[in-house]
Formats: structure tokens, C-alpha cells, sequence
């Protein structure tokens, strides 16, 4: 027997699932749900953010949409909806962690700890050292997720943390390794964008950044059936054309203000790393559908150049053709002009100087940038000696890495965390210890919650069934009595009915009976049948016999009535008489409008008729 399983992105901006199917130990993908939720244009300011009240609306919303039910769910919350804190305890024993964690909490948190449900896992540091990771989420979202899946029968199996999901899906990988170096797992999602700091194989830090980069997608592509590779072609195709506004589209628009907030996300990015003191024998991972579109180049992150090189390749690879190939004449001749002009490497006129002067100009102006927040000076010069050492070329920085490219999501349905741990969802079915929640089974639950009352209406019910029992007793007794009274009764009865009757037994005695009734009920129907019974040829021959008038003489020799013909002959005495009688027959309801065909001869006897009617 096949078992479902349901996970679910609640994000507050794109809200996705798949659909699990288990059958003997085999986790197979039933059903992909892609793409973002309805906007409501009449209410925007309303449905930002999940404190709104319009997250958990829009959840049950995708739930009824999906009909989802009667099985098991697990919730990925995103980073940005989960608060991430680290302790560190001078004594090691769990208990005492566990035990002192609500005070140091309260002293972490702007608002009271009973506000929030929380989980913990405790990391031995050293002999006397320990550290605690905590996750937080709101009870009321907690509390609004339980009631949405009490009214729909859905057991929650777990809620999770995406940036805690993701650094598990590489501890998947490696279960077995202890990575040695710091690793920076980024993350550019159409959902969010947090980088997850791992230090000694353990989850450091989860740092948020919040982008308008998920309300722009809603806000353009929640009401359109756009795929996300036709999407990733489109964006991965608009040209770095900032000063051409005239061919400019709502969807060119889009492209300009996401590409505007992946700048800022670049120098926030670098900001970051630099901060966590990041060096040159640390790993960077970048996820999201946006991964691709920016690279480090060892020194800062920057946006890529576009359009990116690789965008023909994954269109081949994706199976679809871009949109672009049906636009206008003006917008092919931008691409082209685009492409002409990544093609040129020497100039050989003046106005192409100028063009590449100029180009070089905003190339550094974009730099300078991505570092006013840090030290300008420190990043220039640090590009132009790493520039000048290596001899690196706007190619080579631009060169295509697999695992880092468009060609990376090839094969991507979802614009959210579920593309990156698609091939990896069996590890969100299985609850942790940083689980925010999770039920094993419902009456489990309820019989440790609820052990004094479960105790004290046991007892009742065990005295309530001795009462039971003893009444039921007493009322058999009663029963029987009137049985066999109502027996006596019975056969009193039975005698007047069957006085013939020699049987004892009721049994016998109503069977005679039964036989009896039937017999009468025969006899009634024949009656019935025999008096509603329809004389068919009598009631023509009374038609026939009033055709003339009783003192007409009038003599019928012979008659024949069949289904196909009708012929009457005899004597009559005279042709005026023989007229009527034609005439008659002719009123007949069987005859009208039938040919009728007559012949006669005089005799002494009167005159000899024959008349024949074709009733076919």
C-alpha cells in the first residue's frame, strides 16, 4: 500500500511542495507544485510578511488547492521567519544546559521566550566547555500551522529550517568527512538570501539579508503561467543595456531592478565575508536560481556581465526555446549589437575609443560600489594587483565553472529552497533535534499530556460498565418474561385463525398461516385481472351490429375480421340502404381513412353485398 507525504516551502512570498509516494521502502516524486501564490492586488501592504495573518490564510489556500490530506507533512520555514542564536556554557553537562538555556534566552531575545517555541542541540566543546544552537519560530505561527492541519487530518512529521535543511543536505554528503576549513553556503533564492557560516563541520551562523528580490518575482509572475527555465533563459539573455530606456519592456524592467538588488547583495555578500575573516583556504557554495548570476572572484563578489555565455547551451540542455527569438526587429538588433561589442578587442576608430573608454569608466565606477561600505582603497587595489599579477581578463573571470553556471539548473522546477533539496527531500521527512515541532502519533501525545484525567475516566468507565451489565441482566430477565407471555398470546390468536390446524409450534402454525394469506391474495388478483380484462372483439361486433337501425332489413352471411382485412357480405334491400352501411363503417374508428372496396348484384332476395376494408 502506497504512503503519501507532503513537504511544503511556506514561505511568505513563494510557496511550493512535492508530493511523496512510499511503497515497499521506495521514496518516489508524485507532484511537483512550482511557482508563487495569487496576488491580491486589492490588499498588498496586507499580505507582507507572515505576521499579517495572510501567510497562514495562503497556506491553507495552497493545502485546498493541492487537496491535501489525511496524511503526513512536513514544513520548510524560511530562514528569515526563524531566529538562529549560539551559547556557549562553561560546563558541559546537558542537563545544566538545558536548565540554565530559558535564562540566557530571555537575555538574547527583544520580546518574552514564551512567545516562541524553540529547539536545541548541545555540542560538547571541550572538557568544560559547551555550546548550544538554538532555533525560534513564533508559537502563534506554530500554533496557526497545528490548527490548519488538525481541520485537514495532516500530521505534522516536521518543520524545518531551510538554512538549517541546507547545511544538513552537506553533512548528507559528507557524513563520513570533517571538513577542516570554513565553509559559506550562499543562498539566492526567489524566496530569500541568508549565507550559512560551517566552522569545524558544525553550523556557526546564519546571517539573513533581506532583498525585494522575492516581491518583485510575486508581484510579475504570480498571475502568468512562466516556467522557471523560461525565466532563467530570458534573464540570462537581457543585455547590461542600463542607458537604452526606449526598448525597454515591464519585463526589462523587472530584469534591471533584480539586477540592481543582486549588486547590492554582492557588496552586502563581501561585507560579510570579510567580517568572518574569510581566506583564501575557505569554501564558498552558492545556491539559488540567482546563484549563477553573480561570482567571487577572490577578492569581491560581483554581478556577471550578461548576457551570460552559457544561456545558449542551457536552452539546448532545458528543452525549450527562448521568448526572445519571437520579439521585434529592434530588439535583435540590440542583441546583436550587444554581442558585436563583447566580440571587439581592439578599437580602430575613434568613436569605438571613446565607446571603450567609456565602458571602462562604469566598469570601475561598479567596483568602487561594491566596497563603499568596507574600505575602497583596500578593494581597488587589491583588484588591480590581483589583476596585474595574474593577468586576468574579463573572459577568464567570466570563464564557465558547471557546478557555478546557468548549466547547474538545467533540470530546476522550483524558484525556492525545494530545487536545492529535491534530490535530497527524504532527509525533511525525519525529524532532528533542531526540529521546530514535529508529532509521531497523535494518541501518543494525548495519553502522556493527559495521564491523570485518561486514569480517573478509566475508573469511571470500568464502573459505569459493571452498572451497564447488571441492568442489561435484570432486562433480559424482564424480556424473557414478556416472551413468553406474548407466545401464549400469540398461539390464543392463531387458533381462532386455524381452527383446523393440528401444528403446536408457532413456527408451523404461521407458515399454514402465510400459505393461506397467500392463496387469497392469488385468488384476488385473478379477480381483478379477470374484471379489468378488455373484450376487444366483442365491443367491434357491438359497433358492427348498431351500424343500422333494428327494422332495416339487413342480413350479415359471413364475417371476417383479420389483422390485415375486414369483409362483411349479405343481403340488404336496396342501394340507398347499402350506402348507409358503407357510410357507417366508414365512422368506425378502425376504418377511417381505409380503402374500402364494395360489389353487389340483385337477387330476388334483395341485393347481394360484399364490402372489403385493406386495414394495412
Amino acid at each position: 500500500m502506497d504512503n503519501d507525504y507532503y513537504v511544503l516551502s511556506a514561505s511568505s512570498s513563494c510557496i511550493e511542495g512535492i508530493c511523496l509516494s512510499k511503497k515497499n521502502n521506495t521514496l518516489s516524486i508524485t507532484r511537483d507544485s512550482v511557482g508563487f501564490p495569487k496576488l491580491n492586488e486589492t490588499d498588498l501592504e496586507e499580505e507582507k510578511g507572515a505576521n499579517s495573518g495572510q501567510w497562514i490564510k495562503r497556506i491553507g489556500m495552497f493545502l485546498d488547492h493541492q487537496q491535501w490530506r489525511n496524511h503526513a507533512i512536513t514544513f520548510l520555514l524560511p530562514a528569515q521567519d526563524v531566529t538562529f542564536r549560539k551559547i556557549t556554557f562553561p560546563f558541559k553537562e546537558r542537563k545544566k544546559v538545558e536548565q540554565a538555556l530559558p535564562f540566557e534566552l530571555e537575555e538574547e531575545l527583544m520580546g518574552n521566550l514564551a512567545d516562541s517555541a524553540y529547539s536545541v542541540e548541545v555540542h560538547l566543546m571541550s572538557e568544560q566547555n559547551s555550546e548550544a544552537l538554538v532555533l525560534l519560530m513564533e508559537r502563534e505561527q506554530l500554533e496557526q500551522l497545528k490548527q490548519l492541519c488538525m481541520k485537514r487530518d495532516l500530521l505534522i512529521r516536521n518543520i524545518d529550517c531551510a538554512a538549517y535543511a541546507l547545511f544538513r543536505s552537506k553533512i548528507h554528503d559528507n557524513s563520513n568527512v570533517l571538513e577542516p576549513r570554513d565553509l559559506f553556503q550562499i543562498y539566492l533564492g526567489g524566496d530569500e538570501t541568508f549565507v550559512n557560516t560551517v566552522r569545524e563541520g558544525r553550523l556557526d551562523e546564519i546571517k539573513i539579508f533581506p532583498n525585494t528580490i522575492p516581491e518583485i518575482l510575486r508581484k510579475h509572475f504570480s498571475n502568468t503561467e512562466k516556467t522557471l527555465p523560461s525565466f532563467l533563459q530570458t534573464f540570462a539573455k537581457d543585455p547590461d543595456k542600463s542607458n537604452n530606456a526606449e526598448s525597454r519592456n515591464d519585463e526589462a524592467e523587472v530584469f534591471r531592478q533584480i539586477k540592481e538588488e543582486l549588486r547590492w547583495l554582492c557588496s552586502q555578500l563581501t561585507m560579510h565575508l570579510r567580517i568572518k575573516n574569510f581566506t583564501s583556504e575557505s569554501q564558498i557554495e552558492v545556491h539559488g536560481i540567482f546563484g549563477p548570476s553573480i561570482k567571487w572572484d577572490g577578492v569581491i563578489f560581483r554581478i556577471r556581465s550578461f548576457p551570460l555565455p552559457e544561456v545558449e547551451a542551457f536552452t539546448e540542455r532545458s528543452g525549450e526555446r527562448l521568448n526572445f527569438l519571437a520579439n521585434s526587429d529592434i530588439e535583435l538588433a540590440d542583441e546583436i549589437k550587444v554581442s558585436s561589442k563583447l566580440e571587439t578587442k581592439v578599437p580602430n576608430t575613434l568613436e569605438e575609443l571613446m565607446i571603450e573608454a567609456k565602458q571602462r569608466k562604469e566598469s570601475d565606477e561598479k567596483i568602487q560600489n561594491y566596497t563603499t561600505e568596507t574600505d575602497p582603497n583596500y578593494a581597488n587595489e587589491k583588484v588591480r594587483e590581483k589583476h596585474n599579477k595574474e593577468n586576468i581578463s574579463v573572459s577568464e573571470l567570466d570563464s564557465i565553472n558547471l557546478k557555478e553556471s546557468l548549466l547547474s539548473l538545467t533540470d530546476r522546477k522550483h524558484w525556492g529552497m525545494l530545487g536545492e533539496l529535491r534530490k535530497k527531500v527524504d532527509i525533511l521527512l525525519e525529524p532532528h533535534k533542531l526540529s521546530l515541532y514535529h508529532e509521531s502519533t497523535p494518541w501518543r501525545h494525548f495519553l502522556l499530556r493527559n495521564r491523570f484525567t485518561i486514569s480517573v475516566t478509566v475508573s469511571l468507565m470500568i464502573i459505569l460498565t459493571a452498572s451497564y451489565v447488571v441492568q442489561k441482566n435484570t432486562r433480559l430477565n424482564l424480556l424473557q418474561e414478556n416472551i413468553t407471555r406474548t407466545e401464549k398470546l400469540i398461539k390464543t390468536e392463531l387458533r381462532r385463525v386455524l381452527p383446523k390446524n393440528s401444528a403446536t409450534g408457532i413456527n408451523k402454525m404461521m407458515i399454514e398461516l402465510q400459505e393461506n394469506i397467500k392463496n387469497r391474495k392469488e385468488y384476488i388478483e385473478t379477480s381483478n385481472k379477470f374484471e379489468k380484462r378488455e373484450y376487444f372483439n366483442l365491443i367491434f361486433l357491438q359497433k358492427i351490429s348498431v351500424l343500422l337501425d333494428v327494422d332495416a332489413p339487413f342480413q350479415v352471411d359471413n364475417l371476417e375480421f383479420a389483422p390485415d382485412r375486414f369483409s362483411i357480405s349479405g343481403t340488404i334491400d336496396s342501394y340507398d340502404m347499402l350506402q348507409v352501411l358503407k357510410n357507417n363503417l366508414q365512422d368506425i374508428e378502425e376504418f377511417k381513412s381505409r380503402k374500402i372496396i364494395e360489389s353487389n348484384r340483385k337477387s330476388p332476395e334483395g341485393i347481394v353485398y360484399k364490402i372489403t376494408i385493406e386495414i394495412k
